[in-house]
């Protein structure tokens, strides 16, 4: 069988952060506006077959795992054409099968970097970057007809490595949760974190990764009293584990003022928040930035994300890392009403401006104008 289009993603765990889900996400919206649709990836099978008519490829891992090593998956795409290949992520030996696939269909290559050309990501562990675009994938970022960028920010921040290639700008989609949804994680998480009940909440929703910040959130909060509000540090141990920041946590004074939990097999917590705080290094996107305003949560975030539109529409507040002291002081001032009212601006800014059927068609579009060697996609998607 041929397809359309042919996504590769190292896993679909969400135990490895946002391109976990949102490339799902992404092959679903296709698939619903019109295109065959497969996407490949290493070893997780989701617990039910994902809607949206895809075609979904899971190949065992080999190792080094730490590479995304797969002869499976390197035999399937030797066998399986596709108009388009769209690569997610780098420094993986996927690219060097997506590449090499592409040469043996004449499919046309699509890389989506996913935040790892960002300026933090290059410069964290450098040399082995360099190394892997060496020897772990070489010559496939050369040979890409084309780029996904999330946002405009990380186009211009890969600009050096795309060189004259197209490039897409197609941010991620979001769906907004459902009333049922909320009150079943509200439910959940009062019922994991009985201290929340009664508390203000600000949310950190995130890896536990250097990145963003986590330690340094936790240490500014610490530096006052913040009277009637809880920190909630929720999400996916990394680089840090529960026990590594409860234990930091405690050293510097803020074990009874700060909450730290493991979000994995949990609901998202935005609905037990009044507040999502992102201090972040670096983003390309933000998954869980639109997901809280989706969810109706003002966002605080640092303008190295790509969300300073927050401040003009009065949907959040998108400040420096100098700034965030102050900004966060500010905003844990602000009476529930004014947050109640930010939440609302963001919510409908959110689901005006990120819906995942017109990021599919515009990369659908894309597609077609980067080779004429590349079959025209099915009329419907047009």
């Amino acid at each position: 069988m041929s397809f359309d289009v042919l996504h590769i993603v190292a896993s679909l765990d969400p135990a490895h952060g946002g391109p976990s889900q949102s490339v799902l996400a992404l092959a679903c919206a296709q698939a619903a506006a019109g295109a065959r649709v497969c996407l490949a990836a290493l070893d997780y099978r989701p617990r039910s077959i994902p809607p949206g008519g895809i075609t979904l490829q899971i190949a065992a891992g080999n190792a080094p795992r730490l590479l995304a090593c797969s002869r499976e998956l390197n035999a399937f795409l030797q066998s399986t054409p596709a108009a388009v290949i769209h690569h997610h992520g780098l420094w993986l030996r996927t690219l060097h099968y997506a590449h090499a696939a592409a040469r043996r269909h004449g499919s046309t290559l699509i890389i989506a970097p996913r935040g790892m050309l960002e300026p933090w990501a290059r410069n964290h562990h450098a040399l082995r970057k360099k190394l892997a675009s060496r020897f772990v994938h070489p010559g496939s970022i050369e040979a890409a007809a084309g780029w996904h960028a999330t946002s405009q920010a990380e186009a211009v921040n890969f600009s050096d490595i795309s060189g004259g290639a197209s490039v897409c700008v197609a941010p991620n989609g979001i769906h907004a949760p459902t009333t049922n949804a909320l009150d079943q994680a509200r439910r959940a998480w009062l019922a994991a974190c009985p201290v929340l009940a009664g508390k203000r909440v600000a949310l950190f929703y995130g890896r536990f990764h250097p990145k963003k910040r986590v330690r340094e959130l936790i240490q500014l909060w610490a530096t006052k009293a913040r009277p009637g509000w809880t920190l909630l540090i929720a999400g996916i141990p990394e680089h840090y584990t529960i026990e590594t920041l409860r234990d930091y946590a405690g050293k510097i004074g803020a074990q009874h003022s700060v909450c730290i939990e493991n979000g994995l097999n949990r609901p998202p917590p935005y609905a037990i928040a009044s507040l999502f705080v992102l201090p972040t290094h670096s983003e390309n996107f933000g998954q869980t930035i639109v997901e809280s305003l989706a969810a109706r949560v003002p966002v605080l975030v640092t303008d190295t994300t790509p969300w300073h539109a927050l401040n003009h529409e009065r949907a959040g507040w998108c400040v420096s890392w100098d700034d965030f002291p102050a900004a966060l002081d500010r905003t844990l001032a602000l009476p529930p009403d004014a947050l109640i009212e930010t939440g609302d601006r963001g919510h409908s800014y959110a689901i005006t401006n990120y819906s995942w059927i017109a990021t599919a068609r515009r990369l659908l579009d894309f597609y077609p104008t980067l080779s004429k060697q590349s079959p025209a996609l099915l009329a419907q998607t047009a």
